[in-house]
Protein backbone atom coordinates (compact mmCIF):
# COMPACT_ATOMS: atom_id res chain seq x y z
CA UNK A 1 0.00 0.00 0.00
CA UNK A 2 1.30 3.47 -1.10
CA UNK A 3 1.21 6.16 1.69
CA UNK A 4 1.54 9.79 0.43
CA UNK A 5 4.22 10.88 2.29
CA UNK A 6 5.06 14.59 0.65
CA UNK A 7 2.74 17.48 -0.23
CA UNK A 8 4.57 19.44 -2.27
CA UNK A 9 2.29 22.92 -3.26
CA UNK A 10 3.23 25.31 -5.86
CA UNK A 11 1.13 29.00 -6.21
CA UNK A 12 -0.06 30.87 -8.94
CA UNK A 13 -1.91 33.84 -9.32
CA UNK A 14 -5.40 31.83 -10.58
CA UNK A 15 -4.91 28.68 -9.10
CA UNK A 16 -3.23 25.85 -6.27
CA UNK A 17 -1.47 23.18 -7.48
CA UNK A 18 -0.52 20.47 -4.57
CA UNK A 19 0.98 17.35 -6.16
CA UNK A 20 0.84 13.85 -3.45
CA UNK A 21 3.72 11.89 -3.73
CA UNK A 22 4.11 8.97 -2.46
CA UNK A 23 8.23 8.13 -2.23
CA UNK A 24 9.47 10.07 -4.82
CA UNK A 25 6.19 9.00 -7.20
CA UNK A 26 3.08 11.27 -8.10
CA UNK A 27 0.26 9.84 -7.12
CA UNK A 28 -2.29 12.67 -7.62
CA UNK A 29 -1.81 16.23 -8.61
CA UNK A 30 -4.72 18.46 -7.66
CA UNK A 31 -5.70 21.50 -8.92
CA UNK A 32 -7.51 24.13 -7.34
CA UNK A 33 -8.37 26.98 -9.34
CA UNK A 34 -9.33 30.59 -7.39
CA UNK A 35 -11.01 31.89 -10.35
CA UNK A 36 -13.33 28.75 -10.63
CA UNK A 37 -13.82 27.32 -6.69
CA UNK A 38 -14.78 23.66 -6.83
CA UNK A 39 -18.32 22.57 -4.71
CA UNK A 40 -17.31 18.97 -4.54
CA UNK A 41 -18.03 17.72 -1.06
CA UNK A 42 -19.26 21.67 -0.36
CA UNK A 43 -22.62 21.40 2.03
CA UNK A 44 -25.61 23.87 1.34
CA UNK A 45 -28.97 24.18 2.39
CA UNK A 46 -31.25 24.15 -1.15
CA UNK A 47 -34.46 24.78 -1.83
CA UNK A 48 -36.47 22.17 -3.64
CA UNK A 49 -36.98 23.39 -7.17
CA UNK A 50 -39.21 21.34 -9.18
CA UNK A 51 -39.75 17.58 -8.87
CA UNK A 52 -39.37 15.07 -12.00
CA UNK A 53 -41.38 12.03 -11.32
CA UNK A 54 -40.41 10.31 -14.72
CA UNK A 55 -36.52 10.58 -13.70
CA UNK A 56 -37.48 9.50 -10.02
CA UNK A 57 -35.31 12.89 -9.03
CA UNK A 58 -35.71 16.27 -8.58
CA UNK A 59 -33.80 19.59 -8.87
CA UNK A 60 -32.47 21.64 -5.73
CA UNK A 61 -31.44 25.51 -6.06
CA UNK A 62 -28.17 26.11 -3.81
CA UNK A 63 -27.44 29.53 -5.48
CA UNK A 64 -24.62 28.71 -8.18
CA UNK A 65 -26.42 29.94 -10.89
CA UNK A 66 -27.13 26.21 -11.63
CA UNK A 67 -29.51 23.47 -10.28
CA UNK A 68 -28.42 20.60 -8.58
CA UNK A 69 -29.68 17.26 -9.27
CA UNK A 70 -30.77 15.16 -6.54
CA UNK A 71 -31.70 11.71 -7.17
CA UNK A 72 -34.69 10.19 -4.79
CA UNK A 73 -31.40 7.28 -4.44
CA UNK A 74 -29.61 10.27 -3.09
CA UNK A 75 -32.15 11.04 -0.57
CA UNK A 76 -31.58 10.55 3.33
CA UNK A 77 -33.68 11.05 6.24
CA UNK A 78 -37.05 11.56 4.35
CA UNK A 79 -39.27 8.93 2.53
CA UNK A 80 -40.95 11.17 -0.18
CA UNK A 81 -40.36 14.82 -1.77
CA UNK A 82 -41.44 17.91 0.51
CA UNK A 83 -43.55 20.30 -0.54
CA UNK A 84 -41.50 22.82 -3.53
CA UNK A 85 -39.40 25.57 -1.57
CA UNK A 86 -39.09 23.23 1.33
CA UNK A 87 -35.46 23.80 2.46
CA UNK A 88 -32.84 21.08 1.84
CA UNK A 89 -29.77 20.10 3.23
CA UNK A 90 -27.35 18.88 0.72
CA UNK A 91 -23.85 17.97 -0.23
CA UNK A 92 -22.29 18.18 -3.81
CA UNK A 93 -20.67 14.82 -4.92
CA UNK A 94 -19.63 15.99 -8.44
CA UNK A 95 -18.74 19.97 -9.68
CA UNK A 96 -21.05 21.09 -12.82
CA UNK A 97 -19.81 19.96 -15.60
CA UNK A 98 -20.90 21.47 -19.28
CA UNK A 99 -24.57 22.04 -19.33
CA UNK A 100 -25.29 19.55 -16.31
CA UNK A 101 -25.57 20.74 -12.64
CA UNK A 102 -24.11 19.65 -9.88
CA UNK A 103 -25.10 16.25 -8.56
CA UNK A 104 -26.22 16.18 -4.82
CA UNK A 105 -26.96 14.31 -1.85
CA UNK A 106 -28.79 14.55 1.10
CA UNK A 107 -26.80 11.31 2.92
CA UNK A 108 -24.25 14.29 4.21
CA UNK A 109 -20.72 13.15 4.97
CA UNK A 110 -18.51 15.03 7.49
CA UNK A 111 -14.83 13.95 6.86
CA UNK A 112 -12.27 13.64 9.35
CA UNK A 113 -8.33 12.29 8.96
CA UNK A 114 -9.15 8.74 10.43
CA UNK A 115 -13.53 8.57 10.00
CA UNK A 116 -16.21 10.13 7.47
CA UNK A 117 -19.28 10.50 9.95
CA UNK A 118 -22.70 10.35 8.57
CA UNK A 119 -25.37 11.75 10.52
CA UNK A 120 -28.19 10.63 9.11
CA UNK A 121 -27.05 7.18 8.34
CA UNK A 122 -25.97 4.31 11.02
CA UNK A 123 -23.99 1.17 11.06
CA UNK A 124 -20.42 1.04 10.82
CA UNK A 125 -18.46 0.76 7.47
CA UNK A 126 -14.29 -0.14 7.01
CA UNK A 127 -11.96 1.07 4.32
CA UNK A 128 -11.49 -2.46 1.70
CA UNK A 129 -7.61 -1.91 2.69
CA UNK A 130 -8.79 -2.18 6.53
CA UNK A 131 -8.64 -5.87 6.35
CA UNK A 132 -8.42 -8.79 8.87
CA UNK A 133 -11.60 -9.20 10.76
CA UNK A 134 -9.57 -8.95 14.07
CA UNK A 135 -8.60 -5.28 13.46
CA UNK A 136 -12.22 -4.56 12.20
CA UNK A 137 -13.56 -5.62 15.52
CA UNK A 138 -11.21 -3.95 17.21
CA UNK A 139 -12.12 -0.45 15.31
CA UNK A 140 -15.46 -1.22 15.87
CA UNK A 141 -15.26 -1.53 19.69
CA UNK A 142 -13.78 1.83 19.86
CA UNK A 143 -15.73 3.93 17.73
CA UNK A 144 -19.36 2.40 18.05
CA UNK A 145 -20.24 4.34 20.77
CA UNK A 146 -18.11 7.75 19.91
CA UNK A 147 -21.35 9.29 17.37
CA UNK A 148 -24.90 8.75 16.70
CA UNK A 149 -25.01 7.76 13.05
CA UNK A 150 -22.77 6.46 10.71
CA UNK A 151 -19.57 5.95 10.58
CA UNK A 152 -16.64 4.84 7.90
CA UNK A 153 -12.92 4.13 8.78
CA UNK A 154 -10.96 5.13 6.86
CA UNK A 155 -7.96 3.57 5.66
CA UNK A 156 -5.56 5.78 8.13
CA UNK A 157 -8.00 4.50 11.15
CA UNK A 158 -5.04 1.19 10.62
CA UNK A 159 -3.72 0.52 13.78
CA UNK A 160 -4.89 3.59 15.13
CA UNK A 161 -5.67 3.85 18.98
CA UNK A 162 -8.73 5.00 21.04
CA UNK A 163 -7.49 8.27 21.71
CA UNK A 164 -6.36 9.20 18.72
CA UNK A 165 -10.03 7.98 17.14
CA UNK A 166 -11.69 9.76 19.94
CA UNK A 167 -9.69 13.26 19.70
CA UNK A 168 -10.71 12.55 15.30
CA UNK A 169 -14.61 12.22 16.09
CA UNK A 170 -14.41 15.40 18.32
CA UNK A 171 -13.04 17.60 15.72
CA UNK A 172 -16.07 15.76 13.31
CA UNK A 173 -18.98 16.32 15.43
CA UNK A 174 -17.81 19.76 16.16
CA UNK A 175 -17.89 20.94 12.27
CA UNK A 176 -21.33 19.29 12.15
CA UNK A 177 -22.91 20.99 15.22
CA UNK A 178 -21.69 24.07 13.24
CA UNK A 179 -22.88 23.18 9.81
CA UNK A 180 -26.47 22.73 11.76
CA UNK A 181 -26.31 26.36 13.78
CA UNK A 182 -25.46 27.45 10.29
CA UNK A 183 -28.67 25.76 8.90
CA UNK A 184 -30.53 27.19 11.58
CA UNK A 185 -29.72 30.62 11.08
CA UNK A 186 -29.79 30.64 7.17
CA UNK A 187 -32.03 31.52 4.12
CA UNK A 188 -32.52 29.04 1.38
CA UNK A 189 -29.90 28.67 -0.60
CA UNK A 190 -27.10 29.79 1.74
CA UNK A 191 -23.18 28.04 0.97
CA UNK A 192 -23.04 26.68 4.39
CA UNK A 193 -19.31 25.54 3.51
CA UNK A 194 -18.08 28.64 2.52
CA UNK A 195 -19.10 30.27 6.34
CA UNK A 196 -17.22 27.97 7.66
CA UNK A 197 -13.46 29.42 8.33
CA UNK A 198 -11.00 27.22 6.59
CA UNK A 199 -13.06 24.44 5.13
CA UNK A 200 -12.51 25.75 1.74
CA UNK A 201 -8.62 25.97 2.52
CA UNK A 202 -7.46 23.38 0.23
CA UNK A 203 -4.17 22.22 1.91
CA UNK A 204 -6.40 21.74 5.06
CA UNK A 205 -8.41 19.33 3.26
CA UNK A 206 -5.19 17.78 1.48
CA UNK A 207 -4.00 17.08 5.23
CA UNK A 208 -7.42 15.94 6.39
CA UNK A 209 -6.87 13.15 3.88
CA UNK A 210 -3.10 12.33 3.92
CA UNK A 211 -2.03 13.81 7.52
CA UNK A 212 -2.02 10.48 8.88
CA UNK A 213 0.85 9.33 6.61
CA UNK A 214 2.26 12.72 5.58
CA UNK A 215 5.94 13.62 6.75
CA UNK A 216 6.56 16.61 4.67
CA UNK A 217 4.73 19.61 3.04
CA UNK A 218 6.80 21.99 0.80
CA UNK A 219 5.18 25.46 -0.05
CA UNK A 220 6.54 27.95 -2.51
CA UNK A 221 4.71 31.08 -1.02
CA UNK A 222 6.85 32.18 2.41
CA UNK A 223 3.57 33.85 3.66
CA UNK A 224 1.56 30.85 3.43
CA UNK A 225 4.57 28.33 4.91
CA UNK A 226 4.87 30.06 8.07
CA UNK A 227 1.09 30.44 8.55
CA UNK A 228 0.74 26.67 7.81
CA UNK A 229 3.50 26.02 10.36
CA UNK A 230 2.20 28.19 13.04
CA UNK A 231 -1.18 25.69 12.80
CA UNK A 232 1.02 22.59 13.05
CA UNK A 233 2.90 24.05 16.14
CA UNK A 234 -0.76 24.89 17.68
CA UNK A 235 -2.03 21.04 16.94
CA UNK A 236 1.07 19.43 17.86
CA UNK A 237 1.46 18.05 14.57
CA UNK A 238 4.57 16.39 13.49
CA UNK A 239 4.53 17.29 10.03
CA UNK A 240 7.37 19.15 8.42
CA UNK A 241 7.07 22.43 6.89
CA UNK A 242 8.97 23.76 4.66
CA UNK A 243 9.37 26.82 2.57
CA UNK A 244 10.79 26.08 -0.96
CA UNK A 245 12.88 29.12 -1.95
CA UNK A 246 15.18 27.90 -4.34
CA UNK A 247 16.00 28.91 -7.96
CA UNK A 248 14.29 25.74 -9.36
CA UNK A 249 10.53 25.58 -9.18
CA UNK A 250 9.42 23.65 -6.22
CA UNK A 251 8.00 20.93 -8.63
CA UNK A 252 11.26 19.99 -9.55
CA UNK A 253 11.44 18.19 -6.14
CA UNK A 254 11.04 14.58 -7.15
CA UNK A 255 10.67 15.56 -11.06
CA UNK A 256 6.69 16.57 -10.38
CA UNK A 257 7.03 18.66 -13.45
CA UNK A 258 8.43 15.64 -15.73
CA UNK A 259 6.30 13.29 -13.98
CA UNK A 260 3.39 15.79 -14.63
CA UNK A 261 4.50 16.38 -18.43
CA UNK A 262 4.90 11.79 -18.40
CA UNK A 263 1.00 11.60 -17.65
CA UNK A 264 0.08 14.09 -20.55
CA UNK A 265 2.13 11.85 -22.71
CA UNK A 266 -0.05 9.48 -24.74
CA UNK A 267 2.87 6.64 -24.28
CA UNK A 268 4.66 5.94 -21.30
CA UNK A 269 7.78 3.74 -20.86
CA UNK A 270 8.67 1.93 -17.90
CA UNK A 271 12.06 1.10 -16.48
CA UNK A 272 12.19 -2.05 -18.54
CA UNK A 273 11.18 -1.20 -21.84
CA UNK A 274 7.55 -1.74 -21.59
CA UNK A 275 5.48 0.79 -22.98
CA UNK A 276 1.70 0.98 -22.42
CA UNK A 277 -0.09 3.72 -24.85
CA UNK A 278 -3.12 5.39 -23.30
CA UNK A 279 -6.16 6.53 -26.30
CA UNK A 280 -8.75 8.35 -23.94
CA UNK A 281 -12.13 8.80 -25.85
CA UNK A 282 -15.54 10.37 -24.75
CA UNK A 283 -16.88 7.29 -23.18
CA UNK A 284 -13.91 4.67 -23.26
CA UNK A 285 -10.08 4.60 -22.98
CA UNK A 286 -8.33 2.43 -24.65
CA UNK A 287 -5.04 1.51 -22.86
CA UNK A 288 -2.20 -0.89 -24.94
CA UNK A 289 0.43 -2.97 -23.14
CA UNK A 290 3.28 -3.53 -25.64
CA UNK A 291 6.52 -5.63 -24.63
CA UNK A 292 8.72 -5.19 -27.59
CA UNK A 293 11.07 -3.19 -26.42
CA UNK A 294 11.37 -5.69 -22.78
CA UNK A 295 12.58 -8.94 -24.38
CA UNK A 296 15.54 -10.99 -23.32
CA UNK A 297 18.54 -8.38 -22.65
CA UNK A 298 22.30 -9.33 -22.24
CA UNK A 299 21.69 -13.14 -22.79
CA UNK A 300 18.21 -13.56 -20.84
CA UNK A 301 15.69 -15.24 -21.83
CA UNK A 302 12.53 -13.49 -23.21
CA UNK A 303 10.46 -12.32 -20.69
CA UNK A 304 7.13 -14.19 -20.37
CA UNK A 305 3.87 -12.65 -21.01
CA UNK A 306 2.64 -12.50 -17.34
CA UNK A 307 5.40 -11.22 -15.80
CA UNK A 308 5.52 -8.11 -18.60
CA UNK A 309 1.65 -7.49 -17.63
CA UNK A 310 2.49 -8.01 -13.43
CA UNK A 311 4.87 -4.65 -13.75
CA UNK A 312 2.45 -3.02 -16.64
CA UNK A 313 -0.45 -3.59 -13.98
CA UNK A 314 0.77 -1.14 -11.41
CA UNK A 315 1.70 1.38 -13.86
CA UNK A 316 -1.69 1.64 -15.40
CA UNK A 317 -3.53 2.02 -11.70
CA UNK A 318 -1.23 4.95 -10.82
CA UNK A 319 -1.72 6.34 -14.63
CA UNK A 320 -5.67 5.96 -14.12
CA UNK A 321 -5.81 7.79 -10.92
CA UNK A 322 -3.32 10.86 -11.69
CA UNK A 323 -5.07 11.17 -15.03
CA UNK A 324 -8.02 11.22 -13.86
CA UNK A 325 -9.39 9.16 -16.60
CA UNK A 326 -13.12 7.89 -16.17
CA UNK A 327 -15.33 5.90 -17.45
CA UNK A 328 -15.09 2.45 -19.66
CA UNK A 329 -11.36 1.12 -19.73
CA UNK A 330 -9.95 -1.67 -21.88
CA UNK A 331 -6.70 -3.10 -20.97
CA UNK A 332 -4.94 -4.85 -23.89
CA UNK A 333 -2.46 -6.80 -22.43
CA UNK A 334 0.21 -8.90 -23.64
CA UNK A 335 -1.91 -11.90 -24.71
CA UNK A 336 -1.39 -14.84 -21.52
CA UNK A 337 -3.50 -18.35 -22.36
CA UNK A 338 -3.27 -19.50 -18.91
CA UNK A 339 -6.34 -18.50 -16.87
CA UNK A 340 -3.92 -18.94 -13.92
CA UNK A 341 -1.65 -16.04 -15.24
CA UNK A 342 -5.07 -13.80 -15.98
CA UNK A 343 -6.03 -14.07 -12.09
CA UNK A 344 -2.49 -12.91 -11.12
CA UNK A 345 -2.13 -10.15 -13.35
CA UNK A 346 -5.75 -9.10 -12.54
CA UNK A 347 -5.14 -9.96 -8.48
CA UNK A 348 -2.30 -7.45 -9.13
CA UNK A 349 -4.38 -4.77 -10.67
CA UNK A 350 -6.68 -5.20 -8.16
CA UNK A 351 -4.13 -4.37 -5.39
CA UNK A 352 -2.41 -1.58 -6.81
CA UNK A 353 -6.29 0.16 -7.55
CA UNK A 354 -7.45 0.11 -4.05
CA UNK A 355 -5.86 2.76 -3.14
CA UNK A 356 -7.54 5.03 -5.85
CA UNK A 357 -9.87 6.77 -3.56
CA UNK A 358 -12.07 6.80 -6.85
CA UNK A 359 -14.75 3.99 -6.76
CA UNK A 360 -13.53 1.33 -9.90
CA UNK A 361 -14.86 -1.45 -10.93
CA UNK A 362 -12.92 -4.44 -11.89
CA UNK A 363 -14.84 -6.70 -14.64
CA UNK A 364 -11.79 -9.22 -15.76
CA UNK A 365 -10.89 -10.32 -18.93
CA UNK A 366 -13.49 -10.83 -22.09
CA UNK A 367 -13.46 -13.94 -24.37
CA UNK A 368 -11.28 -11.88 -26.96
CA UNK A 369 -7.95 -11.73 -24.32
CA UNK A 370 -9.28 -7.80 -23.31
CA UNK A 371 -9.66 -6.34 -19.53
CA UNK A 372 -12.27 -4.42 -18.71
CA UNK A 373 -13.04 -2.13 -16.00
CA UNK A 374 -14.78 1.03 -15.29
CA UNK A 375 -13.73 4.12 -13.03
CA UNK A 376 -16.41 6.39 -11.68
CA UNK A 377 -15.75 10.16 -13.19
CA UNK A 378 -14.67 12.94 -10.77
CA UNK A 379 -14.35 16.04 -12.29
CA UNK A 380 -12.29 16.79 -15.61
CA UNK A 381 -9.22 14.59 -17.08
CA UNK A 382 -5.82 16.32 -15.61
CA UNK A 383 -4.70 17.29 -19.18
CA UNK A 384 -8.51 19.18 -19.86
CA UNK A 385 -8.07 20.82 -16.11
CA UNK A 386 -4.77 21.87 -17.01
CA UNK A 387 -5.18 23.42 -20.53
CA UNK A 388 -8.26 24.94 -19.12
CA UNK A 389 -5.74 26.46 -16.83
CA UNK A 390 -3.97 27.61 -19.42
CA UNK A 391 -6.50 29.27 -21.58
CA UNK A 392 -7.58 30.96 -18.36
CA UNK A 393 -4.08 32.92 -18.21
CA UNK A 394 -3.85 33.68 -21.83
Amino acid sequence: MSRVDRLICQVLPNAFLMALVAEGRLVELRIVRRDRPSHADSIFLGRLERVMPDLDAAFVDIGIGRSGFLRADDRAGIDDWPPLGAPLLVQVRNDTEGEKGPRLSMNLAVTGRYLVYHPVGSGIGFSRRIEGESERERLRGHVEDLLAGGIVLRTAAAGAVLEVLRADAQQVMERWEQIRRLAFDAEPPADLTARMPGERDPIARALRDHGAGLDEVILDNRAMARALQDDMDRLGERIRVRWHNGPMPAFDIDDVAGQIDAALAPRIVLESGVEILFEPGETLTAIDVDSASAGGRQGRAPRRPVEVNLEAAPAIAQQLRLRNLAGAVVIDFVTMRSTYDRDKVQAALAEALADDPVPTQLYGFTRLGHFELTRARRGATLAAQLEALQKADD
